[in-house]
């Protein structure tokens, strides 16, 4: 790739971040309705992670036969990559969409069946969340298609998606961000006292997005609400970081 096309494709990047930014600015102060905001982020969300992956092409990647150690490094790290990418895009776009319509799966029934297959599909996921956090999230994705306002899989598939995403570089640290924030922000809407969501959302906030005292606020509604052990030791594990951030 010439260096005049990794320029071209660096301000697309920056114009497309820093679209979604505006969108999420748009809707707060009211100039853009929810459907507009919707459909406008799923497409600057899937544009955004082609042109990372364009920049990010293996192409561009030169190494040398006699250093193996850091090749294998660089597969990985494309590998985390690319798998963050298509969880990214199809958060904000295809399941975004059934999330929208309330679309069901293929072959499912109405009420009782809906029921009955995303309480199975929870326990799959709950089971596979950090053994195979992929599949967990595609798990959550197919709850929420059938429901849409299912709390429980709205926070876990934003965690999974943030945890994924630590060891990911800034841009696509970002567009993991926005996504998980959203899922874990319309889940509190749904439910606000459902501690795991404000939990996650104090860490994400922190670990992700830089902001301490967004993550305080969350953290601090997290304690009060009594999350489950499992989920508090994540907590504990975080806040005096997150209170030296703000000491400083």
């Amino acid at each position: 790739m010439s260096n005049e096309n990794l320029a071209s494709l660096e301000e697309q990047k920056i114009f497309l971040l820093n679209s979604i930014r505006e969108l999420e600015d748009e809707l707060a102060v009211g100039d853009l309705d929810q459907d507009d905001y919707h459909s406008l982020r799923s497409d600057y969300v899937a544009r955004t992670a082609e042109v990372i992956k364009r920049i990010e092409s293996p192409q561009r990647i030169s190494v040398s036969q006699t250093n193996r150690d850091t090749e294998q490094l660089s597969r990985l790290r494309k590998n985390l990559l690319t798998l963050l990418i298509v969880i990214v895009v199809a958060i904000g776009s295809g399941w975004l969409v059934a999330r929208q319509s309330g679309q069901r799966l293929s072959g499912q029934s109405l009420t009782g069946g809906i029921e009955d297959s995303t309480a199975s599909l929870l326990s799959r996921a709950r089971a596979t969340n950090f053994v195979d956090p992929k599949a967990a999230i595609d798990l959550y994705s197919q709850v929420l298609a059938v429901d849409p306002d299912n709390v429980e899989a709205l926070t876990y598939r934003a965690w999974l998606l943030a945890l994924i995403a630590r060891g990911a570089g800034d841009e696509v640290k970002k567009l993991a961000f926005l996504s998980a924030s959203s899922d874990l922000e319309r889940a509190i809407t749904i439910d606000t006292k459902y501690p795991d969501a404000h939990c996650f959302l104090g860490i994400v906030r922190f670990r992700l997005g830089g902001d301490a005292v967004g993550a305080r606020e969350q953290l601090s509604i997290c304690a009060s609400q009594n999350p489950p052990a499992e989920v508090k030791s994540f907590v504990d594990a975080i806040v005096a970081e997150v209170d030296a951030a703000l000491s400083e």
